[in-house]
């Protein structure tokens, strides 16, 4: 089995290899036989290794016949993005700007499909437009929506507004359930045209607005993972407990670090810490960092149950209420977990850095570690802002420890900051909840200066990891960010001429300096979180790639996630290429070529899995934001305009809460919609709303089921 498996890779990257440099962009079976110099008898061989291929995406067969890469035929694979009104945009996996889709040419597919998407020869101004002409994989098959009753037709209208339209359902199964509930339907025929989808109700959720309603509800839409499988907690009876790691760290030769002063610094909450760090001053001038990260793969093999459902799940996702973990507790929050006192396995990175941030040197080693000291964020931030208090610190010499830490992590910021390093953190809400799951408080959240020195070390971490991968020519798994397209810097900055900004009006080839030179000059400016919130919209989303294409948001040319396998897959990944590397001093080629055809799908995978954990995360805490909201209906605030459409404005608050202010709450004149001066315009009295004014509104609507605050505006006469 696993021989007819390694053959099958070798022939897939023959058969690429060959589609990828032939003058012709599509050849027939014939001649890829040919090319491939492969005899009249593996024929059949070839055309079912093909077949596999066309229907993973992998190649294009055309009506003629002819084979070819979905790149070199004018084909895109990608994620569609479902709108409301009925079309949708295809995410590209091949980092190129979004292209539109109308509904007349979904053919079939719906939301969270995975799918071929053929471009249009015609090109508006603005965007690309393409049609589906394949669907590779199926996002979801089953929506969570609520049951109506109309003239003896029952029918399913989804929750998720992404899928457009509703959902006719058989009476069988529905007795018991009563128009308004909710309900799970698993579709049989999606909508295509007029023909709206059919489907059958699967799963009675209950009537809405109870709490197990609303949680069932979010785990269904959502497409949550439940508890870890049995095969999988069978598995975890089988793996060394914490009595066989000394012996598996002498057993395989590990460098023993236990001695080594080191300290963990993660949120008062955290219950698995998967990265500790040390410094030390070996020579004058010389900075030692120690980046000891969690050994997750001595416990995770690969192929093995746990390995698979790792995979299957690709990341944690951290809701308001609950974490829901990739890695089951056991080693999530146990054996692996870096816990202060305890001996653990890890794969260190000791990395010598001179005073203006270079990396001198870097030795990667498997260790046995003991945390010296858990430390927490306010801990820390407490200790810098000046309590200083000999018992500050458990360890007395932690203290001099993190001091000097804090000169490092300036060092490297600096460092990063002057190649052209964009400055993107966007606050975030702190969400304060009881134990009921009610929000108590938002608040907007600010990153101390004890989680940027953690980010600085993790970053240079990831790519020192990286850079040695990719200079020994190692397989690897690379987080890459592409440089944003023509259209998008032409939409950036048309928006920002109109608000004054004209900063790279002048640039034709955008670089990362560029946009932070523009971040550093909208600081203190009403406008400045604005401008970062217009600048990361216009940047490609960062994914996973088995190839490296650079960061461009870091400004690096190589980088790679390494630094939490509790949490990410990819990390995990990444850790056995090195470890292998470590242990055995290198790969075979046929070794390395086998490994490497097999990151593309991972890769994939992860950076599927992480859009669904974004999207799941993001819908959580705008639940919360609308659940807290229901509570200040009537209160006035101040917010800025961060979006303009014709339908409305789009507000958010100094707390982080986003509303919407529908334009007939606009009452005392008919506005008229400017898209290029992105602005609602009285056309009586002439008042204007444009993106980046601040406003005062009152809070008139909450629904916390769609996450949706709605405002009115304030008359200043009011305020």
């Amino acid at each position: 089995m696993k021989k007819r498996e390694n053959t099958s890779r070798i022939l897939r990257n023959r058969i690429m290899d060959l589609l990828k440099n032939h003058h012709q962009s599509s050849l027939t079976l014939k001649q890829i036989l040919a090319g491939l110099e492969m005899q009249q008898q593996d024929k059949s061989i070839l055309r079912d290794e093909l077949k596999k291929m066309n229907e993973e995406g992998l190649v294009i067969k055309n009506e003629s016949g002819r084979y070819g890469l979905p790149e070199r035929l004018g084909v895109l694979t990608g994620v569609l993005q479902g709108n409301r009104r009925g079309f949708a945009f295809l995410r590209p996996e091949q980092q190129r700007d979004d292209v539109y889709i109308s509904a007349n040419n979904l053919n079939e597919a719906a939301h969270g499909d995975r799918v071929l998407v053929q471009l249009s020869r015609k090109r508006s101004r603005r965007r690309r437009e393409g049609t589906v002409i394949g669907i590779l994989k199926r996002g979801q098959s089953r929506l969570v929506g609520t049951l109506h009753h109309d003239d003896n037709r029952y029918y399913v209208i989804p929750d998720d507004q992404r899928f457009p339209g509703s959902v006719q359902v058989s009476l069988k199964g529905i007795k018991h359930i009563q128009p308004g509930d909710k309900v799970v339907v698993e579709i049989e025929k999606w909508a295509q045209g007029k023909r709206i989808s059919r489907g059958k109700v699967v799963e009675h959720i209950g009537p809405p607005g109870s709490f197990r309603t609303e949680q069932l509800t979010f785990k269904h839409k959502f497409d949550l993972p439940g508890e870890h499988p049995q095969e999988v907690m069978k598995e975890l009876e089988t793996i060394p407990g914490e009595e066989d790691i000394l012996r598996l760290a002498e057993e395989q030769g590990r460098a023993d670090l236990s001695n080594l002063e080191m300290v963990t610094i993660d949120d008062e909450q955290a219950r698995d810490f998967d990265d500790a760090v040390s410094l030390e001053k070996p020579d004058p001038g010389v900075f030692r960092l120690g980046v000891h990260i969690a050994d997750v793969s001595q416990y995770v093999r690969q192929g093995k149950p746990l390995d698979r459902e790792a995979l299957k799940r690709g990341t944690s996702i951290y809701l308001v209420e609950r974490a829901i973990h990739m890695l089951p507790p056991m080693l999530s929050e146990k054996i692996c977990s870096l816990q202060a006192g305890k001996n653990r396995l890890a794969v260190s990175a000791l990395m010598d850095i001179d005073e203006d941030g270079n990396l001198l040197n870097v030795q990667f080693k498997t260790s046995l570690i003991r945390v010296t000291e858990r430390l927490s964020y306010q801990q820390v931030e407490n200790y810098l802002a000046g309590a200083k208090q000999s018992n500050h610190f458990e360890n007395d010499s932690v203290a001099d420890m993190i001091d000097q830490m804090v000169c490092l992590a300036d060092i490297l910021r600096k460092r990063r900051m002057e190649r052209g390093s964009l400055d993107l953190d966007i606050p975030e809400a702190r969400i304060e909840i009881d134990e009921e799951g009610v929000p108590l408080s938002v608040e907007k959240r600010q990153m101390g200066r004890s989680e940027s020195l953690i980010e600085e070390f993790m970053v240079y971490c990831n790519e020192a990891v990286a850079e040695h991968l990719n200079k020994n020519k190692l397989p690897c798994i690379y987080r890459i960010h592409a440089v944003p397209t023509g259209e998008k810097l032409a939409s950036l900055r048309e928006t920002l001429t109109l608000m004054n900004v004209k900063a790279i009006a002048r640039i034709k080839e955008l670089k990362p300096k560029h946009l932070k030179n523009l971040l550093e000059n909208s600081k203190g400016e009403k406008t400045e979180k604005l401008v970062r919130y217009l600048i990361l919209r216009s940047l490609p989303q960062a994914c996973y790639s088995a190839s490296n294409e650079g960061h461009f948001g870091l400004a690096s040319g190589c980088y790679c996630h390494f630094t939490s396998p509790i949490r990410r897959y990819p990390d995990l990944v990444v850790h056995r290429i090195l470890k292998q590397y470590l242990m055995s001093g290198g790969f075979s080629k046929e070794k390395a070529s086998r490994l490497q055809s097999r990151l593309p799908a991972i890769a994939q995978q992860s950076s599927e899995r992480e859009r669904a954990a974004v999207d799941a995360e993001r819908a959580s805490i705008e639940i919360k934001k609308a659940q807290y909201m229901e509570h200040k209906i009537g209160e006035i605030y101040t917010g800025i305009i961060n979006g303009v459409k014709n339908f409305g404005l789009f507000v958010e608050l100094d707390n982080t809460v986003e509303g919407m202010i529908p334009v007939n709450e606009l009452s005392d004149d008919y506005y008229i919609y400017n898209e290029k001066a992105a602005a609602l315009t009285g056309e009586r009295t002439r008042k204007k709303y444009r993106l980046g004014d601040t406003i005062q509104v009152q809070v008139i609507r909450a629904n916390r089921e769609e996450g949706k605050v709605t405002f009115a505006p304030v008359d200043k006469e009011v305020v």
